[in-house]
């Protein structure tokens, strides 16, 4: 069996050290190595800890870790550049290789050879083995493959082809049809499984995804540009699957994180605020995101967001829940669930969302609770002004707990997920850095990008 080089795109995979899951996936994954394999990492501009945490792996010499632009089909490129081994195996942050799958690689594959593997999916609905059949089956018969299959192919025909096109959607198809044309005699259909995260069809249901997938597929093949194809992602049934709201202030000094001036000052505040909106703008990269502001004039925020294609909004007059109530309801005349958000939740993730916007669906209501007695995230499947009150004392400790207490009143369930940290007091500041939420190094960020 020729040399394997094993390539990992990642973007935002490591939210902290102690919420790292990632590099123990890459551990277990060395270890199946021979001397001549090796695994290129490839980062894609993450706002997390993802690249420390990649430069820490790269430690080992038979990782290699690396910086790209961010898409999944230029980060894959610009690994297989990289790799020196005779195959590459384009291998999701999502997806895992275990030791069957891997023996039959080196069984079955040549330098040669393009395939997959067949998959498993891992998640809560039924249909999902449902839909793994579908998915292996589809792919055997036409030759066709998705990167949550885990894709191999020989460098060299890997390079004779082009590598994959640099589009934003429906890459893995494009690749699959130009190997077709190239070397259809060499495919592959590997049936040791990988196994991938089913966290798209818990959250948007199996069967609206399949048709979603289906749908765009068609397209595709109708000749839709990619990039339309990608503005239209997840646009189920004539709404958007979910809108991140994102409550912000200008970041003036004196104005913003005052409660931070003894540790950082008033320009530091500042010049913090600032870093919390911009890593939260970059850490929901492929998200509807919409910015309600407070504060600033139009040319000041657009110095600010430089380019970030975000909507914004202006907070109406009003205590704070009822400029909350006021972005859920506009937001859910478009969309199928709103999430509500602050820049300083520095611990929240993807994976966070997911949950939440799953949690929203069967209760309604969901929340992220802050360990301050507030909370840091909210998800609405559809407005319950109860919870906005007047009667709640915003901005105290005691938020959280008249929540619940009014939603016991009204009889209405809702979903409570685990406290994560917000960042109100130094100490909120020193925990966030010493966890790996906070870069130590965060004044440095963003600095290219000063107005």
């Amino acid at each position: 069996m020729p040399s394997v080089s094993i390539v990992v795109p990642v973007y935002n995979e490591v939210p902290g050290h102690q919420t790292d899951s990632f590099s123990p996936r890459i551990e277990a994954l060395l270890e199946l190595l021979r001397s001549g394999d090796e695994i290129v990492l490839v980062d894609g501009g993450s706002s997390d800890s993802s690249w420390p945490a990649l430069l820490a792996l790269a430690q080992h010499p038979q990782i290699t870790a690396i910086q790209s632009t961010k898409g999944r089909a230029r980060q894959m490129n610009a690994g297989a550049a990289q790799a020196k081994g005779d195959v590459l195996l384009f291998l999701h942050a999502d997806t895992v290789l275990g030791l069957a799958a891997w023996n039959a690689l080196l069984a079955q594959a040549s330098s040669r050879a393009w395939g997959r593997f067949d998959v498993q999916i891992e998640g809560q609905s039924r249909w999902l083995p449902v839909v793994a059949w579908f998915m292996n089956q589809r792919s055997r018969l036409g030759k066709i493959c998705t990167g949550d299959q885990a894709m191999f192919v020989g460098r060299n025909l890997f390079q004779r082809v082009g590598g994959f096109p640099e589009q934003p959607l429906m890459e893995d198809i494009e690749l699959c049809k130009r190997l077709k044309r190239a070397a259809p005699e060499c495919f592959l259909a590997i049936r040791s499984r990988v196994v991938t995260s089913g966290r798209r069809w818990d959250t948007y249901g199996a069967w609206a995804t399949i048709v979603l997938m289906w749908r765009f597929r068609f397209q595709y093949w109708r000749g839709v540009p990619p990039a339309d194809l990608a503005r239209l992602y997840a646009d189920t049934r004539g709404k958007l699957p979910v809108i991140v709201a994102v409550f912000a202030k200008y970041p003036q000094a004196g104005r913003v994180k005052t409660r931070l001036e003894p540790l950082l000052g008033a320009q530091q505040c500042a010049a913090f605020a600032r870093y919390l909106l911009l890593s939260t703008l970059d850490k929901l990269q492929g998200v509807n995101v919409a910015l309600w502001t407070d504060g600033g004039t139009d040319e000041e925020w657009a110095a600010l967001l430089n380019g970030r294609p975000v909507a914004r909004h202006i907070q109406p007059p009003g205590h704070l829940g009822w400029r909350m109530q006021t972005a859920v309801e506009t937001h859910l005349k478009h969309s199928e669930l709103v999430v509500l958000l602050g820049p300083d939740a520095v611990q929240f993730t993807f994976a966070d969302l997911g949950k939440l916007e799953l949690a929203a669906k069967q209760h309604n209501i969901a929340f992220v609770p802050a360990h301050d007695g507030g909370y840091v995230a909210l998800a609405c499947a559809r407005c319950l002004p109860a919870v906005f009150s007047e009667s709640i004392d915003w901005g105290t400790p005691r938020v959280a707990e008249q929540t619940r207490m009014i939603l016991s009143q009204q009889h209405q369930q809702a979903h409570w997920l685990l406290p994560q940290i917000d960042i109100d007091e130094p100490e909120d500041l020193k925990r966030a850095i010493a966890t790996g939420c906070v870069p130590a190094d965060w004044t440095e960020r963003y600095k290219n990008e000063q107005p």
